[in-house]
């Protein structure tokens, strides 16, 4: 247990990088993840006292997160923005930085289109969906440690990573044809 403020310290250099990813791919934005990442400290350094252990750490930081997050997303009704705008320091795009690597231009065209529509349409996900369907694939949580985090049954957490999938592949098939040929 944290029991002093280099103990706290310690929790933050271990959890920060997961709690900021967490963050981002829920908000969708760097400075807002950022934002939340520093109230989400905030919240678990203050509740610290109150943490009964009757889940794990991480998962009890991650539930945290997630509710950070999601009030965030309420709270704001975040707009939207084109991941084709540069984003980043060096100003890029958030597409063209996590587009394939691959020698043939059009295969590169063709993986910043989908990453950049998976993205946006993971973001119109239901905020639940998507927190259950991030801390299991991009976490690599277990569905029994996603419902720790979530505090909602495993079957609940399985239900709602099958729903978000079908929504999302259902939102993709509008985007590509039936040979995964875009449509514009």
């Amino acid at each position: 247990m944290v029991q002093s403020d280099t103990d706290f310290r310690q929790l933050v250099e271990t959890c920060q990088h997961k709690v900021y990813n967490q963050a981002y791919r829920m908000l969708g934005n760097r400075e807002e993840a950022e934002e939340a990442t520093q109230d989400i400290f905030l919240k678990v350094h203050a509740a610290l006292d109150d943490f009964r252990g009757e889940a794990s750490l991480s998962s009890w930081i991650y539930r945290i997160t997630a509710n950070v997050c999601i009030s965030r997303m309420r709270r704001k009704q975040l707009q939207t923005s084109s991941l084709d705008q540069p984003r980043g320091e060096d100003g890029r795009s958030v597409a063209e930085v996590t587009a394939d690597e691959s020698d043939n231009p059009e295969e590169k065209c063709a993986s910043s289109e989908m990453g950049r529509i998976v993205r946006e349409q993971f973001r119109r996900l239901k905020p639940e969906w998507a927190q259950a369907l991030s801390l299991h694939y991009f976490g690599g949580q277990s569905y029994g440690e996603v419902a720790a985090a979530m505090a909602i049954p495993r079957a609940t957490v399985a239900t709602y990573i099958r729903r978000s999938k079908l929504q999302l592949a259902g939102r993709l098939v509008a985007h590509t044809g039936k040979d995964g040929v875009y449509l514009k």
